[in-house]
């Protein structure tokens, strides 16, 4: 059983390939031997009814007829004879089993063994009083294949000229010509098996590439590339395979860098809390004001280290489908107003301002209040810890007839164009010194855009080097539930 796709396909090109030419090779076989036989009855055919002119008119000169008989049958190379419809030979030869075998027959001669064979077949020419043929294409009893045809006299309707040539010349020669139709086909079967042959390797080895690529990609090898590209569906496939490929090596290296980062951010304030911890109980803190100093630090790197812990419980929770939303109404200046409060003590560290803009219209939104407000402070806590200081961070609210708007602006050092579509994945960090630095873990955007999209909403980033980022999300209006 042929296993691999290359033999699957050169075998069907070939068995394609093959029946296509015996086929051809049959038909055309049978359509030149149908011309010939057919020619050469048109030709006897119209030879006997030039014959049948001159023997009516020499009918009644016994010696003249059977000469001119014995002569129009060297001419036209058949064998030729005049009989009535009883049966009787009137001139001529009588055909026999084989060609150019036969007897004189004297007028009034009769019943040789071939007389009622001819009777019968020329029955519906005396009946009607029109030529007709017939061709006897294989041998019966001990006659060869022949054309035989009858044509009734005109002067004299009760007597027909017969006259029969054989068509094995006609079979050798369709012999010949079906041997050389044969030979080029043959020369043609074989050059299209190596046609197929190279076709077949060229569909079947960009296939085989991909192949390779992805089962070195299996073995974590995301630097493998395939060279199987083009613009027809497998080109298409090597360009999407190698797209993924960057993809799928980007997000690994995002991850690898990502558990590098967690290591040493969860590393450095646990090293920090051991080393606070064993002063304190080593007894080296006396004072209350550098315990209470030290016991804070503790506080806060502790802090930190659940702050990124939770982060990655909410990205595993998102990504097993297992988050449920409820709908509940939400008051928008009860909303702005528990953010400012919330991050009062941020802005005035950079001396930041927010500024809020909605219309006053827009009053409430139905949206599942816990998961909006956690969309809302990885915004927010982006736009401050990246802003500029001495900046207004902007927020709008708008709304259309089905969707929810909102909009988060600030002024800081932005995102590079070429960091835009992935600052959307898990791990990614545009400027990975300064996320440390502020406290960034890589994770809030992806929370972010999974929390949205599972909403129902959308959300996209715009954003100008040293200049404005807005980050822009939707959500569907929807009923208190």
């Amino acid at each position: 059983m042929i296993k691999s796709l290359f033999g699957k396909i050169f075998t069907a090109h070939i068995a394609l390939i093959l029946i296509f030419t015996l086929t051809l090779g049959l038909f055309l076989s049978h359509v030149i031997t149908e011309y010939l036989i057919e020619s050469k009855r048109d030709d006897l055919y119209n030879k006997g009814i030039a014959a049948a002119r001159f023997l009516d008119a020499a009918f009644y000169n016994e010696k003249v007829l059977n000469e001119l008989i014995d002569g129009l049958s060297e001419l036209s190379g058949s064998q030729m004879f005049l009989m009535d419809k009883n049966g009787m030979i009137c001139a001529g030869v009588e055909p026999g089993p084989r060609p150019r075998e036969g007897r004189e027959i004297r007028n009034g001669q009769n019943h040789s063994k071939h007389h009622q064979k001819l009777l019968e077949k020329a029955k519906i020419a005396f009946e009607q009083n029109t030529p007709c043929s017939w061709i006897q294409k294989t041998p019966q009893n001990d006659e060869d294949p022949a054309i035989s045809v009858v044509i009734p006299l005109k002067d004299h309707p009760d007597v027909a000229l017969f006259m029969r040539t054989p068509i094995q010349g006609l079979t050798k020669t369709s012999s010949a010509i079906t041997n050389l139709l044969l030979s080029c086909l043959i020369a043609t079967l074989v050059l299209a098996a190596v046609l197929a042959y190279f076709v077949s390797r060229n569909l079947t080895k960009p296939i085989s590439d991909i192949t390779k690529a992805a089962q070195n990609f299996a073995k974590g090898d995301y630097s493998s590339r395939t060279n199987a590209i083009g613009t027809d569906e497998i080109g298409k496939l090597g360009n999407t395979f190698n797209a993924m490929a960057t993809s799928l090596a980007t997000i690994e290296k995002n991850r690898r860098e990502f558990f590098s980062d967690v290591t040493h951010e969860l590393k450095t304030p646990l090293a920090a809390v051991q080393a606070l911890t064993e002063s304190m109980l080593d007894g080296v803190i006396n004072s209350k004001e550098e315990r209470q100093r030290y016991l804070s630090t503790i506080v806060k790197e502790t802090n930190r280290m659940n702050h990124l812990i939770n982060d990655l419980l909410d990205l595993a929770r998102l990504e097993s489908l297992s988050t449920d939303f409820k709908n509940e109404k939400l008051s928008l200046k009860d909303f702005t107003d528990s953010l400012q409060l919330k991050y009062s003590s941020l802005l005035e560290d950079k001396n930041l301002h927010f500024s809020f803009f909605y219309d006053k219209n827009i009053t409430h939104i139905i949206t599942d209040i816990r998961y909006f407000e956690q969309i809302f402070a990885n915004l927010i806590s982006n736009a401050i810890r990246y802003s500029f200081p001495d900046t207004i961070i902007k927020i709008t609210f708008a709304r259309t007839s089905q969707l929810f708007q909102v909009a988060v602006e600030n002024s800081g050092h932005g995102i590079p164009e070429k960091d835009l579509p992935f600052i959307w994945d898990r791990f990614y960090r545009v400027d990975k010194s300064r996320s440390r630095e502020n406290g960034g873990t890589g994770l809030g955007l992806s929370i972010t855009k999974q929390l949205v999209e599972r909403m129902g909403g959308t959300i996209t980033a715009q954003s100008t080097i040293d200049d404005k980022t807005t980050f822009k999300f939707t959500l569907p209006q929807m009923k208190s539930s």
